[in-house]
């Protein structure tokens, strides 16, 4: 009889205890007194999101089915579940609304955006330390200041007035460094009621600009550098109907991803080469015995364009003007597509002297399929340009 009264006693006090883990708990976040609540007493955290942003000086947007949370560089895209069952069975967890509010899952978040979690079981505890101005960095791009600004920690900016704006969450300071740029001679920091003010002296009346990046921000003033041109991409299928269909395949698939790509009708070895003269990117797919990835190597120095030789001799020197580079890359950008290519392919690289590759001033490769090659081949040339380009698939 004993033991039998121990063990219920045993049982209602982890009863009690699971009781007492599953309930409401204070949650302090950055000071600020909010309250965690355990949907389905799942064990895992929820609270309201935009008490909880605001108190961490987060970026919030809810747009369609998502909840987007943002910290500087860092950001954590939440999916916006139907009912709490669906929210904490989701992988990763999902947000859920109650009543007007929408609910987020506390420890998730918080290890997203870089804050401090703890827990106990009385109470939660999130904390974003205060952002410390550590370093800058001034320099010049065509006719802008292009200035890098260090924190401690990722931050948001709210841009204010005339090259002013709102460091959320720093570290109150008041210091001053000159800067010796085209527009900009100085960089400010005071004290604000939410943090910290930046404020870019000789930014005002200019065309100012910026960006979170991890650790900091960029800032532009001046004159807005001219974008570059989207590159280029032909590919050549030849004369050879699998081989054409490969190469519309890989058009096909650069334009979903937002290239500029075409394929070659060319005939003729000229008309061909003049194709892949105006390409940023020249493939040749071809027929082989097996799968292989060539760049051009001349054998003496027959096919070797010199006009190409001296243009890429002057953008290793530097200080070549920047139309040349549009024009001609360097040598080594053929043998890293070609890389990139038997890389995706898994098949051997080499190079040799083939005419067609001898005119193209920037990247160009020729591709030999086996017989074995299929479509998946289109698949993994074009996601070894994009690689190539440093685009995603």
């Amino acid at each position: 009889m004993v033991r039998i009264a121990f063990r219920l006693t045993v049982l209602l006090a982890a009863a009690w205890g699971i009781a007492l883990a599953q309930a409401a708990k204070p949650l302090l976040a950055n000071g600020v007194a909010l309250t965690a609540q355990y949907p389905l007493n799942r064990g895992i955290s929820y609270t309201e999101a935009r008490p909880f942003a605001a108190a961490l000086g987060l970026g919030y947007l809810a747009t369609g089915g998502d909840l987007y949370l943002t910290l500087g560089a860092r950001g954590i895209r939440l999916a916006i579940a139907a009912s709490p069952k669906e929210a904490v069975s989701a992988k990763p967890l999902a947000a859920f609304r109650q009543n007007d509010a929408l609910m987020i899952p506390v420890k998730a978040v918080a290890k997203a955006l870089g804050a401090v979690y703890q827990g106990s079981p009385v109470s939660l505890k999130v904390t974003l330390p205060p952002a410390r101005y550590q370093s800058h960095l001034l320099s010049q791009a065509g006719g802008a200041d292009q200035l890098f600004v260090g924190f401690s920690r990722d931050v948001n900016l709210v841009p204010l007035a005339d090259g002013a704006f709102r460091v959320v969450g720093g570290a109150p300071e008041s210091l001053f460094w000159p800067l010796f740029g085209q527009h900009l001679y100085g960089l400010e920091l005071t004290p604000d009621p939410y943090g910290l003010r930046l404020r870019l002296r000789g930014a005002e009346g200019q065309s100012v600009r910026y960006a979170p990046v991890p650790g900091g921000a960029m800032f532009w003033v001046g004159e807005r550098p001219k974008a570059a041109p989207p590159p280029r991409v032909v590919v050549d299928g030849g004369d050879g109907d699998a081989e054409n269909a490969v190469a519309r395949a890989v058009v096909a698939a650069l334009k979903q991803a937002g290239v500029a790509a075409r394929v070659s009708n060319a005939r003729g070895t000229a008309a061909r080469a003049e194709a892949g003269a105006h390409a940023d990117v020249f493939l040749v797919v071809a027929r082989g015995p097996g799968t292989a990835v060539y760049s051009y190597r001349p054998r003496g120095r027959a096919l070797a364009l010199r006009f190409v030789e001296k243009a890429r001799e002057a953008l290793l020197l530097g200080g070549a003007p920047a139309a040349l580079a549009r024009q001609v890359a360097p040598a080594e950008a053929s043998a890293q597509l070609a890389a990139r290519l038997a890389e995706a392919l898994g098949a051997p690289r080499g190079e040799a002297e083939i005419a067609l590759l001898a005119w193209a001033p920037k990247a160009a490769a020729l591709v030999e399929l086996g017989p074995g090659a299929g479509p998946e081949s289109a698949e993994k040339i074009a996601g070894a340009v994009l690689a190539y380009l440093g685009r995603k698939p």
